[in-house]
């Protein structure tokens, strides 16, 4: 049995997507209801060499959505800009990957497979892939790793969550197309 590309990523990155989204909704609440600033949780690390929960939440359209662009342009680079400084302005990107991400076809991912991807950093090609290895070794790993750290930095802080908020399934099931 053979399994497309479209499945091998769209369910699993909408899921986790759907699910970091439900994050930012119970990181919100909890600020109203604790008094805590949202800027204290939207600026809160893990531990200080690390990123803060808005970059962890903006990774993971970096690792889905741009990462599917990049398929198509021939070139990875991180996006370094400033995350979204606002839960309002989180929730907008997710609903905006989302969207992209479940209007996608099995044939678009298709297309992608064969294309040559450089990781590029500063100018520099770090490494080389085919797409679907790029897609599935490299995106596919880093949106996980973005979502299961927002998801610890929000129990580090007190968020009331636990395993379903994390798998999404305390949300409506998203689904792509196909």
């Amino acid at each position: 049995m053979s399994i497309d590309l479209h499945t091998a990523l769209l369910p699993g990155w909408l899921q986790t997507i759907g699910a970091v989204r439900g994050l930012v909704d119970r990181a919100e609440q909890h600020c109203t209801e604790s008094g805590m600033a949202p800027a204290d949780l939207i600026d809160a690390r893990l531990i200080a060499d690390m990123f803060p929960f808005s970059y962890q939440v903006k990774s993971c359209t970096v690792h889905s959505r741009f990462a599917i662009e990049s398929c198509r342009t021939g070139t990875f680079s991180p996006d370094m800009s400033e995350p979204p400084n606002s839960f309002d302005a989180l929730r907008a990107q997710l609903d905006s990957t989302m969207a992209y991400l479940q209007a996608l076809t099995p044939a678009e991912m298709d297309d992608l497979i064969g294309r040559e991807v450089a990781f590029v950093i500063k100018e520099r090609v770090l490494r080389e892939f085919k797409a679907e290895l790029f897609l599935l070794t490299f995106s596919q790993p880093n949106v996980y790793f973005h979502a299961t750290t927002a998801y610890d930095i929000l129990r580090m802080n007190g968020v009331k969550i636990g395993k379903t908020d994390y798998l999404g399934w305390s949300r409506p099931p998203q689904t792509g197309k196909g």
